[in-house]
């Protein structure tokens, strides 16, 4: 959020004299970031107020006239499209050197003399939107009428509309909407740079019995209070120049007397209000309530909303105000307007930024709402409402002041350390520091006890949480800049990655480095596609509002995801390897899932189901090679959701942990895929349980390691492990399985494990001698132990 905040504004109610690059740095040290600074004056340099003497007709132009127009110190005749230019109208003259948007439209152009159809012409008279108001254009090449001020010709445009100021743009933290005002903000300021703030409060309301009126809260959850006062015989007109001035430099466009002073106190007080014409609302009470089946309402902007059940202000009959956003267009203000009924409520904010995003509508009003506002800053917006709209607009309070919540506020207390304050932030700051700070800043100390007692003032209520936010207050008040940056003392705490972790990283590495591909698939399926695999969807955990229907139930295996990544990438891609590590979500007893961690890779589209099972199996074997296990195949107990032949069991301490083989013909054709799907599934937790590996650490040789690959060709039953178990040595520090192949030049019932071993010596270099040693070694171990026969 960002706040366009006038210092002339602010000054008055933050007494200081600083310039505004001083204000701006100290504030933004302290407070809120200042991003940009405008001095206003600037954009009217060499624009003064022209008074018109003369109009006559343009010899070569009928749209274009010439208009003797006196500017202070001489008389020039200028060449002008304007309608409306009569002889004694106050103008505005942009001289030659001065910047303005032609027609009020694109970027701003530096003027120079001109001849305009053969007629030399000294400035341009300027509409409102020429010189930076398009606000206050009111139609199509119409002058910008001066007439209302009373500096003479020759002042310079900002001097004569009191605009000598300088505006703030100022970024505003999301949790202080309370900043978003003027008050707020001087407060803030006041503290920030130094200066006095000063407390002023409006003229309290003087209530009346001429009209009976009175609020009511239906919706209770979300409205805490609802605040309604009439007022009779005003006259809607334009606001004076003061009001409008200030609304211009704060970016919002003036509209009239009535609905400005609402806008005014939003900026000021950052508490929107609301103005209703009396006599368009049916009967004499505002209620606030759910939106009725079927009701809409013509906003404004003159849209029409469906309401469904959103909250509303309604009278008797029908909604008055979509509550919290916008008014409904027919009960507006206009200029026949006698009397109005003006409207403060507090609403829940998460309310009102869920009904803006489903209506699609939003407005300066809803975005300060949806942060969070009390309800204890009614009585005084309503109150400074009511002081500027009979100053500006007459009439008289002619109702009680309605006020209807739904509970007493009760301000918030925390304790408060000082000296816990002062190990959190640091710095040595005095506890009478401490004190000052907090007062300045609104909260009430009571230092009865050793440990304080700070009350939250109401306009930091839903910002102000823990003890910690008073610690954090006090620190950026004093200054972080002024703190000398210390190095935390002692050894930074040392963590290591979870084992499990470091396991799946290197799970997803290997695959992918042997090719696989890795997939993602949703962790929300639905109950269709988990009954077609085969499992029962009864089970599942169920998602109360799925974003869509097919994305209802949490999954219980990654294979339905799986399936329909092939189904839809089939068309395009006819073979593949891939592979899943996620999460699965089982049933049981209490009301949470356990999360379980499984592992899938495979490969669809290759025909010959023979090489995919043994290139399948070898892949797992590198896995459970590296982990230290043993694994074995079994047949027994294949589920119908795998081929009847060409699928096993995978064992690893009697314990079945997945299967690897052919998906069931049945379930790929369920899912529409028409190539054959063979993968391995693993409960990947029970693997990791069932890891031997042990970590040993002991200090790393300073000498080179030597690797050398030996290929030897084993029964098919020998497993990586028992091999690993039987080789050893001083100098083999790694054994590490790079690759298994059965196929051509191996023989039916045997295969070919290429094995990485890495050697090492604490002491020394080794040589190669010494290495080929060890080689020649560990070649007859596993000739003689398990038969083997080295492959050059």
């Amino acid at each position: 959020m960002n706040n366009l905040a006038s210092y002339n504004w602010l000054k008055e109610y933050c007494k200081t004299d600083l310039s505004t690059a001083d204000f701006a740095r100290e504030l933004s040290l302290r407070s809120m970031s200042v991003e940009k600074i405008d001095i206003v004056a600037a954009r009217f340099d060499k624009i003064v107020v022209g008074l018109v003497n003369e109009v006559r007709p343009h010899p070569n132009a009928d749209k274009l006239r010439l208009v003797t127009t006196n500017i202070g110190a001489e008389t020039v005749e200028i060449v002008c499209g304007g309608v409306n230019v009569v002889p004694g109208m106050k103008v505005c003259v942009a001289m030659p050197g001065s910047r303005v948007r032609w027609h009020g439209e694109g970027d701003y152009i530096t003027l120079g003399e001109s001849e305009i159809r053969g007629v030399k012409s000294i400035g341009m008279i300027c509409g409102a939107g020429e010189v930076g108001f398009p606000d206050l254009e009111k139609g199509e090449k119409e002058i910008w009428d001066l007439s209302f001020i009373k500096a003479p010709a020759g002042t310079n445009l900002a001097v004569a509309l009191e605009l000598e100021d300088t505006v703030f743009d100022i970024e505003v933290t999301t949790n202080r909407p309370d900043v978003m005002g003027i008050v707020g903000l001087a407060r803030e300021a006041a503290v920030a740079v130094g200066g006095e703030f000063l407390h002023k409060q409006p003229a309290a309301i003087v209530p009346g019995t001429s009209i009976p009126f009175t609020v009511k809260i239906e919706d209770t959850v979300r409205c805490a209070r609802q605040m309604a006062v009439v007022i009779d015989d005003v006259t809607v007109a334009e606001s004076p120049w003061w009001l409008q001035k200030r609304l211009l430099l704060a970016g919002v466009r003036p509209i009239n007397n009535i609905v400005d002073v609402t806008n005014y106190v939003l900026l000021e007080y950052a508490q929107p209000l609301h103005a209703f014409d009396y006599k368009k609302i049916e009967g004499s009470e505002i209620i606030v309530r759910a939106a009725k089946p079927g009701e809409k309402i013509t906003a404004l902007n003159s849209k029409e909303y469906a309401l469904d059940g959103h909250m509303v202000l309604a009278d008797a009959v029908k909604p008055l105000d979509i509550a919290g956003i916008m008014g409904g267009n027919e009960t507006g203000t206009t200029v026949a307007t006698k009397t109005i009924v003006l409207s403060a409520s507090t609403f829940d904010g998460t309310v009102i930024r869920r009904t803006a995003r489903a209506l699609n509508l939003q407005s300066d009003a809803q975005l300060l709402f949806e942060k969070g506002l009390s309800t204890e800053a009614l009585p005084g917006a309503l109150a400074r409402a009511v002081e500027l709209i009979l100053q500006t607009a007459g009439g008289t309070v002619a109702s009680v002041v309605c006020d209807t919540r739904v509970k007493e506020y009760e301000a918030l207390v925390f304790p408060f350390r000082p000296a816990m304050a002062r190990q959190r932030i640091g710095v040595e700051i005095t506890d009478e520091r401490m004190e000052q700070i907090l007062h300045e800043l609104g909260f009430g100390v009571d230092k009865s006890a050793e440990v304080w007692q700070v009350t939250v003032p109401f306009w930091r209520d839903h910002d102000i949480e823990a003890e910690v936010d008073l610690g954090e207050e006090i620190a950026r008040m004093y200054g972080y800049h002024l703190m000398i940056g210390v190095l935390p003392a002692g050894s930074p705490p040392t963590t290591q990655e979870p084992v499990a972790i470091t396991w799946e990283r290197f799970t997803k590495k290997l695959l992918a480095g042997a090719g696989y591909d890795e997939f993602f698939s949703y962790s929300f399926t639905n109950a269709e596609d988990i009954a077609k695999y085969g499992d029962d969807a009864t089970t599942a955990y169920a998602i109360l509002n799925p974003l869509v229907s097919e994305q209802s139930h949490l999954r219980v295996s990654l294979m339905p995801g799986i399936l329909r990544a092939i189904e839809g990438n089939q068309g395009h891609t006819r073979a593949a390897k891939f592979f899943e590590l996620s999460r699965l979500y089982l049933p049981r007893t209490n009301d949470l899932p356990e999360e379980a961690t499984h592992l899938v890779f495979g490969e669809y589209g290759y025909a010959n189901a023979e090489e995919v099972f043994r290139k399948l199996r070898g892949t797992l074997e590198m896995l459970t090679g590296k982990t230290g296990l043993e694994m074995k195949l079994s047949r027994d107990g294949i589920s119908e959701k795998w081929h009847a032949t060409r699928s096993a069991n995978i064992v690893i301490n009697d314990k079945i942990v997945g299967t690897i083989g052919e998906v069931a013909e049945k379930i790929q054709q369920s899912f529409g895929v028409d190539l054959r799907v063979f993968v391995v599934t693993l409960e990947f937790e029970r693997l990791f349980d069932a890891m031997k590996l042990t970590h040993r650490y002991a200090p790393s040789s300073e000498f080179p390691a030597i690797t050398r690959d030996l290929s030897v060709v084993v029964a098919e039953r020998v497993e990586f492990v028992a091999l690993t178990n039987e080789l050893k040595n001083d100098l083999l520090t790694l054994i590490a399985l790079a690759d298994v192949y059965r196929g051509k030049g191996v023989e039916a019932g045997q295969k070919s494990l290429t094995l990485s071993l890495t050697l090492q010596a604490a002491d020394k270099t080794l040589t190669a001698e010494e290495a080929n040693e060890v080689v020649e070694q560990i070649s007859e171990v596993l000739k003689t132990k398990f038969g083997g026969t080295m492959r050059s």
